[in-house]
């Protein structure tokens, strides 16, 4: 009942007319309903528990309703620190970030566009599609990276992925094979980078607790 109150007054993601699965709440589907919401509102969450989404769902509805009603809220707000002097007083941020809506048209179309421009597969969830972005830019397009771009540019001749063998898993469709490939290669080169961090710890250990100084006549190594 809830999420259709929100839907229907504040949210607004569907249409009219395709509210129809939640709005039988009594109906044996409409769970399914519900998760085919929570996708189509981009919902980041992945936890299980109903409560998590209705949170979330609440969460946005509050901001919905503050970025349409901003200059009312605002200025109520001002009134009452006017009037309150125990309210303690709220500096307004000269920081743009801190004003941006997340969850806004604008804002998904800004990440969509981004993602295009730096050639990057977009997910359903804009924010996931940001976070890729992010990664990137602070990679590849740092000024470390920009001043020595050879240091973080793949090195050695392109590997074709029919040449990849091993996984256990087989499928006709061509299209799955390749992105089980691509997966395999990806968790090899976290793997690598594990084993790296591990090596980096065995030498910083060594060179704290290996003592070149040994007197064999007390039987020990090092004073």
């Amino acid at each position: 009942m809830l999420v259709l109150w929100l839907e229907e007054n504040i949210l607004k993601i569907y249409e009219p007319d395709k509210r129809s699965g939640l709005q039988n709440i009594d109906s044996d589907e409409w769970d399914t309903a519900f998760k085919d919401y929570c996708v189509s509102s981009s919902n980041p969450i992945t936890s299980t528990e109903t409560i998590d989404h209705l949170e979330w769902f609440l969460g946005r509805a509050v901001r919905t309703v503050y970025n349409e009603q901003r200059s009312k809220f605002d200025s109520e707000t001002k009134t009452t620190l006017e009037i309150d002097s125990n309210v303690p007083t709220i500096i307004p941020s000269d920081n743009p970030i801190d004003n941006i809506d997340a969850y806004s048209d604008d804002f998904k179309k800004g990440v969509e566009k981004l993602a295009d421009l730096l050639n990057i597969s977009k997910h359903p969830d804009h924010i996931i599609t940001l976070e890729a972005v992010s990664a990137f830019i602070e990679k590849r397009l740092s000024a470390k990276a920009i001043n020595n771009p050879s240091a973080v540019l793949p090195k050695g001749e392109a590997f074709p992925l029919e040449q990849i063998k091993g996984h256990k898993i087989d499928s006709k469709d061509k299209a799955v094979l390749k992105a089980l490939k691509v997966l395999r290669l990806a968790q090899l080169h976290r793997l690598r980078d594990l084993q790296t961090c591990i090596n980096e710890c065995i030498v910083s250990m060594q060179q704290i607790t290996s003592n070149p100084k040994t007197d064999t006549k007390l039987g020990k190594v090092g004073y």
